[in-house]
């Protein structure tokens, strides 16, 4: 629970105040007014002896242990702190009489949101709270096409006007309630001197097994991270959750059972309507809509798992270790590169179809914009393979991964091994050979874990044979999609369904009707089709759903007179 919200100015205006439930620690000083809450693991605060005090929202992590307040003591007792050089993910708060420091992890894994009015700074780890706090926020629908379009956004800015979103390796500075803050992207060198891998393994094996005082849990699936963070892992159990019969759910039982470890099966029904919005309320106010509604009910059983006194090991961003996005742009075409330019090569649809022709068509166009930007900005010297592992550190990891953890942090401790700036240093070094197909990843499975590899992996609903690599296994799964009914997850449409009458109400309320951004015509049709039963639109309205009440709790002033 992790969080953190507050202001920073000369006085804060008298008819704010800055309250909300379940803080650990509260400040009112003269230059600064602020809350923090959460489980004590993602939330601390302390003194230096100069005077100035701090709060972390996050974790940091060094010598293979969870910093604790007398480490952070000592830390930020330096002149200065070189926090990229750090693991974890967290935001770093210190003040005195002279003003207010925020410092950011160096991959952007967990951010802050700021937002200049009332001669000061108003900031929090959530935007909804930050809504609540200066008044309703305005989403800049084209900056916020590349996400609506592409599988997130690609740089790091905010998406909402007038916001300041910070991003990896911030270091802002709050005097007499004016800003001045810097980012940079993350950066490391490119060597490719680790020719067995070897280095890389001894990294992310420190990254896996650190000391704690609890028992780690892994989100064990049928695909090949996890599968590999189970094979090295030291004195942990797994965990997963969906329907049993699942491909997923059905090759991690028998990966934990070969593996002779504890699974925690997690039950995720569906709640009555009220706690299914209640659930998406909290979950789009702190991940701004990267996944869709029906996701929701799955994501909170991360409390179950904290409530049991476990703590979370994520396998997520192992996909940069298997060169997911290069394999994507070659094998799927999806961009045109050179050494100077990125294009999509064809029109690309979107999450769901709900925008007016005007404002897709420019969503497109900032989409490609971004890309091409963001392209041209990565080193020139860099083969265009390591580029494309680049783009996905600094676009992927903060703009999903790291939403992901921000909601994470509000309901359990987690770390992700894949995400840490030591793990992915170690990546660069090792030659794009191993790195290509996940040769690497395989190789330590069948060292650490032959039993592992025995069974099928996963690839969505899809079982594919542990040998097959990404060129085969893509051909095999086309060709299995084509001749043999695959799995069919019935969980987003029995949400969609249970959903149906606030869906329609929704639909159908002054608030959507007006809202000019949005296609009208094609929400009628969906709403009609709906009404009578057609469910070809679960798809839609589950990320419309998503969107719809996000941009709802950010506008303040209409939330509590909406349908419920």
């Amino acid at each position: 629970m992790g969080w953190l919200v507050g202001f920073s100015g000369p006085s804060i205006p008298s008819h704010l105040v800055i309250k909300q439930d379940g803080a650990l620690f509260e400040i009112n000083e003269e230059c600064l007014h602020a809350q923090a809450g959460g489980i004590p693991e993602t939330c601390c605060r302390g003194e230096l002896e100069s005077g100035a005090q701090f709060l972390i929202s996050g974790i940091g992590i060094s010598g293979g242990r969870i910093l604790q307040t007398k480490d952070w003591i000592t830390l930020l007792s330096q002149s200065r702190v070189d926090f990229d050089a750090m693991n974890g993910h967290f935001i770093v708060m210190r003040w005195n009489s002279d003003g207010v420091e925020i410092f950011t992890d160096s991959a952007g894994v967990r951010t802050l949101y700021g937002r200049e009015c009332y001669g000061g700074l108003f900031f929090s780890s959530r935007l909804d709270w930050l809504a609540k706090l200066t008044g309703p926020l305005d989403i800049d629908l084209v900056k916020f096409g590349s996400q609506w379009i592409l599988p997130n956004s690609i740089n790091t800015s905010s998406v909402i006007k007038q916001v300041h979103r910070f991003g990896p390796s911030t270091v802002a500075v709050v005097n007499q309630g004016k800003l001045h803050n810097t980012s940079k992207p993350w950066s490391c060198p490119i060597t490719h001197e680790d020719t067995t891998g070897v280095k890389f393994e001894r990294t992310l094996r420190e990254a896996m097994n650190l000391r704690g005082a609890f028992p780690w849990s892994l989100g064990l699936s049928g695909g090949l991270d996890s599968r590999v963070l189970c094979s090295i892992g030291e004195n942990i159990s797994a965990h997963n959750w969906g329907p049993s019969d699942h491909p997923d759910v059905q090759i991690s039982s028998k990966l934990s059972d070969a593996h002779q470890i504890d699974r925690h099966y997690i039950q995720s029904d569906i709640p009555e309507v009220d706690q299914c919005i209640h659930l998406l309320r909290q979950r789009v106010g702190l991940t701004q809509v990267i996944t869709p509604a029906s996701a929701s009910i799955e994501r909170s059983g991360y409390g179950q798992l904290h409530a049991m006194g476990l703590g979370v090991i994520d396998g997520g961003f192992g996909e940069i270790a298997r060169r997911q996005l290069f394999n994507q742009i070659v094998f799927r075409r999806l961009m045109c590169m050179d050494s100077l330019n990125v294009s999509l090569k064809f029109p690309t649809t979107a999450k769901a179809m709900i925008f007016n022709p005007e404002v897709h068509q420019a969503m497109i166009l900032n989409a490609v914009e971004e890309l091409n930007s963001v392209w041209r900005s990565l080193p020139q010297s860099m083969t265009v393979s390591d580029k494309a592992d680049l783009l996905s550190i600094r676009s992927r990891l903060p703009n999903f991964f790291g939403f992901e953890q921000n909601y994470l942090d509000h309901v359990c401790i987690s770390y992700m091994p894949y995400a840490q700036p030591s793990v992915l240093r170690a990546l660069f070094q090792v030659p794009l050979r191993l790195r290509w197909n996940g040769r690497l990843l395989r190789r330590m499975i069948q060292k650490h874990a032959p039993n592992l590899s025995k069974y099928p992996l996963v690839k969505g609903t899809m079982m594919y044979p542990f040998r097959l690599g990404t060129v085969s296994s893509y051909a095999y799964t086309l060709l299995k999609k084509r001749f043999i009914p695959c799995y069919w997850d019935p969980r987003p449409q029995a949400y969609i369904g249970h959903m149906k009458e606030y869906i329609l109400d929704t639909l159908r309320s002054d608030s959507v009707r007006h809202y000019e951004p949005y296609d009208q015509v094609k929400l009628r049709q969906i709403a009609d089709r709906f009404a009578v039963g057609d469910m070809q639109y679960t798809a839609q309205l589950d990320w419309w759903l998503t969107f719809d009440l996000w941009r709802r709790v950010l506008s303040v002033n209409t939330l509590d007179s909406e349908v419920r």
